[in-house]
């Protein structure tokens, strides 16, 4: 029983780091050079909190360069695109602001660097000559603009969540020696209740309030939206309930004889919503 605890946290810790790496939320370094000149900049993929987005870019060489912030709203009707020139500093540096927004918009932004003739290659447009990042005419870089959230309910969202996927891993190494046919299912089963109970908590009630105070509704799940993250949680208590049905008697205690699976089927059931819930859980969230 301890080997099998101390096994089931190494792989939780394990599959909890995998899902963090693997997270879209990290700011990336884009470049682009031409004719010499080189722009450079660190992506910002959130604002969290009321303030107005600071943004930078490096130009090298910068002399006589100016460069300019342009950006417009990505959701429908968003035609509108505002430029913005930036302000230079030192070291090549040019810094410009984005607008304040409620939470939950999204801002698409991209720079535009001018410099002077000869800098760049041999295309002219009116004296100076432009280098664009990102450097497709028309695409964007994309900003969310995040509520700040207590600490108290994202530190419960996280405890919940985390004994949400060790009870996952708990009940597929439980059902192993079941589908061997040499333990029955009562702690496979005792296991999988705490995993519905870990995840309602977690994804529901919580989850509820977090989404709330990052990004303005309560919930964007399927059918009231698309939202990945919600989407996640929901298709994974939907796994584990359907894994439920299948063993009412022995999730409920009332005896296995009163299961639709054998003591095989179930096993081969919880090992099937352990490793579909890995895989669901392995793709980026958006919290």
């Amino acid at each position: 029983m301890t080997k099998r605890v101390i096994t089931g946290l190494m792989i939780t810790l394990v599959l909890l780091a995998v899902a963090r790496r693997l997270s879209m939320n990290n700011s990336e370094g884009l470049m682009s050079s031409s004719g010499g000149v080189t722009v450079v900049h660190s992506t910002v993929f959130e604002q969290v909190g009321r303030e107005m987005p600071l943004l930078t870019v490096r130009v090298e060489p910068a002399d006589g360069a100016s460069a300019y912030l342009i950006y417009r709203a990505t959701g429908a009707g968003s035609d509108s695109t505002i430029i913005v020139e930036m302000t230079a500093g030192e070291n090549g540096f040019f810094t410009g602001h984005l607008p304040d927004l409620e939470k939950g918009n999204r801002l698409g932004y991209a720079f535009e660097v001018m410099v002077r003739d000869g800098a760049l290659g041999d295309e002219e447009s009116e004296g100076q000559k432009s280098l664009r990042l990102p450097g497709e005419e028309g695409s964007f870089l994309t900003l969310k603009y995040k509520g700040e959230v207590s600490t108290l309910a994202l530190i419960l969202h996280v405890i919940f969540m985390f004994g949400a996927f060790f009870f996952m891993v708990e009940s597929g190494l439980c059902a192993i020696p079941v589908f061997k046919g040499t333990e029955d299912k009562a702690m496979t089963a005792v296991m999988v209740r705490w995993v519905v109970i870990f995840t309602f908590i977690g994804g529901w009630p919580l989850g509820f309030i977090l989404n709330y105070q990052r990004f303005g509704p309560v919930w964007e799940g399927f059918p009231f939206g698309y939202d990945i993250t919600d989407n996640k949680t929901q298709l994974m208590l939907v796994i584990w309930a359907i894994t439920v049905l299948l063993s009412l008697g022995s999730f409920f205690g009332k005896g296995e004889e009163k299961d639709k699976l054998g003591r095989k089927g179930f096993a081969i059931a919880v090992l099937m919503s352990t490793i579909l819930s890995f895989l669901i859980f392995l793709v980026p969230h958006s919290l």
